[in-house]
């Protein structure tokens, strides 16, 4: 009787292990909607990190004067922009968590520098300078979830 119990025991637990490695996505696989995903940050990431680099170049040559607003208006919204493209794969959670906190440094970069102006872009630059750190840990990030070389 004990020996039917033990092999009952070891088939039902072959099953389940079998279920988990055939059922379970692989590592860096996505299917078509993740792909997507994928491109379009991955399109959004480069736009955003040149935008903010564009300002961060221009608090360091404007000495004292005003930032021109073609740089500072497209940094606006830049966490809607990013929830255009909807939910990441559960694969890429934490690439979206990176790129949102980015944008919470450039939103409180921009709200700085709206309230303070010129005398409070040393502020404003560090914020975006940590918006683009944290562009690059999502970039970073999603090629180490995915298995890819870096861009």
């Amino acid at each position: 009787m004990k020996g039917i119990g033990a092999f009952v025991l070891v088939l039902l637990t072959a099953l389940g292990i079998a279920t988990f490695v055939v059922t379970r996505p692989r590592s860096g696989q996505l299917d078509a909607e993740g792909r997507a995903w994928v491109a379009h940050f991955s399109a959004w990431r480069v736009g955003v990190a040149r935008r903010v680099v564009r300002a961060q170049e221009e608090i360091v040559v404007s000495r004292g004067q005003r930032l021109s607003a073609r740089l500072t208006e497209p940094l606006h919204g830049c966490a809607a922009s990013l929830a255009r493209y909807g939910e990441p794969p559960s694969l890429l959670a934490s690439v979206a968590e990176h790129a949102n906190t980015a944008c919470g440094e450039i939103d409180y970069a921009l709200s700085v520098y709206a309230r303070y102006g010129t005398p409070a872009l040393a502020t404003t630059g560090q914020h975006l300078h940590r918006a683009e750190q944290l562009l690059t840990e999502a970039d970073t990030e999603l090629h180490r979830r995915l298995g890819t070389k870096g861009s």
